[in-house]
């Protein structure tokens, strides 16, 4: 199929879904899957071969479910489930376009280059860089941040960029509104951003801490070396890396009056308002031109470089709503009862189990997400906890992510670094990423106490 095809039905999935918010489109649902499904074919022969047999064994488990006419049809349909989920995932990255454009990174690098002096100050720059670039441009930061350090007197320190890479940017899941985690609690849960977002943050702030503690125990300098050779003055690169941070807290605010103001969701907001600004901010920074082959660069690109998440996340969600309609949530009922599990603070341990070891043998974090959000969204039992499941739910998440050899994170992290996606999970991350999860676990029960 030719390459075209992908970023095409990608687009037209996306596109569809946000413009039927303010034009009437006849049959959009009955479009929106027709082109995941398109989707799901395009990618489906470029995918490595653990996504194509899992994507496999989910397709056909998900059609025997119900064999008939009737439960086809609803299969169907159901391909379109996450898709408010995939068009943050598809629209988001287009904020990187500006970004690079105005080579921001170029003075995060000239920072880097001025005040890291010893080891502990290149964890601390690298995971604050990952964790707040990363929430907006996604996973796409971190081989970007990775070629920065990458110069003759940081390349000895390769565990400590990596370590710090990979945690700075887990810890976006807890708070960033860009992110899927987030995106997928919204969807299920009774809870808004605004009451997730300072309990992420309290959290990302603490393990940070934390990191930046035990790195500093152990810091070792950095002998001085020619690191960067740059005519771009240090107070030119402060100004433009604030103006950066400006930029983005803005668009964060923006994205949030209009939810006060409309009747929108913020997740049908945040991909409109990354379409929206990263087109003015690129005819700010450049001509139409340029912006027209920024964008042919992204559709060529980063669209097709897509097709892994999009098709697990395309059938999460299908398989997902299969599962509910032929009675997952009673086996999940069934399971809480069985290990007498009626409270949510027992509940949250189970959930980490239940989504880590399934990653451990590459089963994306996603699909056991969603299957969890559906199921637990719609207990009665657990009615009263959603804010408390959603955090569970994202520190579960980092859990998974952090400790799978097979995550896209591991799997990025080991391709730019030659090192195993295996010692980076368990001999890098396995520790901080339990921690993460116990002071997760620990806000939780706080909040459960005082709430």
């Amino acid at each position: 199929m030719k390459p075209a095809i992908r970023p095409l039905t990608t687009l037209l999935m996306g596109g569809i879904y946000l413009l039927s918010f303010f034009i009437p489109i006849p049959y959009a649902p009955f479009l929106i899957s027709l082109f995941a499904l398109a989707v799901l074919v395009s990618y489906f022969p470029t995918l490595p071969r653990m996504p194509k047999i899992l994507i496999s064994v989910l397709f056909a488990v998900g059609l025997l479910l119900e064999p008939t006419s009737a439960g086809i049809r609803e299969f169907f349909m159901a391909l379109q489930t996450n898709i408010n989920l995939l068009a943050i995932f598809i629209f988001v990255p287009l904020l990187s376009v500006p970004i690079q454009q105005g080579q921001y990174l170029k003075y995060i690098e000239v920072i880097f280059a001025h005040y890291i002096k010893k080891t502990h100050q290149l964890y601390l720059f690298s995971t604050v860089a990952a964790g707040s670039i990363g929430a907006v441009m996604n996973v796409g930061t971190l081989p970007i941040l990775y070629d920065l350090t990458d110069t003759p007197s940081f390349k000895p320190f390769d565990e400590v960029r990596l370590k710090a890479l990979s945690r700075g940017f887990v810890m976006a899941f807890m708070w960033s509104p860009y992110f899927i985690s987030m995106a997928l609690v919204l969807s299920y849960f009774e809870v808004s951003w605004l009451q997730l977002f300072p309990i992420g943050l309290a959290i990302t702030v603490i393990m940070m801490a934390l990191g930046f503690w035990n790195e500093r125990r152990k810091s070792r300098p950095i002998p001085e070396a020619s690191s960067i050779k740059s005519t771009v003055p240090l107070k030119l690169a402060k100004r433009k890396v604030f103006e950066l941070a400006l930029i983005l807290l803005a668009v964060t605010a923006m994205i949030l009056v209009i939810e006060n103001l409309t009747e929108l969701s913020v997740l049908t907001i945040v991909p409109l308002a990354a379409i929206a600004v990263s087109f003015v901010w690129s005819l700010l920074l450049g001509t139409p031109r340029e912006l027209i082959e920024n964008l042919q660069g992204y559709a060529s690109g980063k669209i097709a470089s897509m097709g892994n998440e999009l098709s697990i996340f395309i059938m999460a969600g299908a398989f997902g709503t299969a599962l509910l309609n032929n009675g997952a949530d009673d086996w999940i009922r069934y399971l809480l009862e069985s290990l007498n599990i009626t409270h949510v603070l027992l509940l949250l341990p189970v959930m980490a189990v239940l989504m880590s070891i399934p990653s451990w043998i590459g089963i994306h974090p996603i699909i056991t997400a969603t299957i969890l959000a559906i199921t637990l969204s719609n207990s009665p039992l657990f009615a009263e906890d959603h804010l408390y499941l959603g955090v569970g739910l994202f520190a579960s998440w980092m859990l998974a992510i952090m400790t799978s050899p097979f995550s896209g994170l591991n799997l990025l992290l080991a391709a730019i670094s030659r090192k195993s996606s295996i010692y980076i999970a368990f001999k890098m991350n396995f520790t901080f990423a339990l921690l993460i999860w116990l002071i997760s676990y620990a806000v939780i029960s706080l909040l459960y106490a005082i709430l």
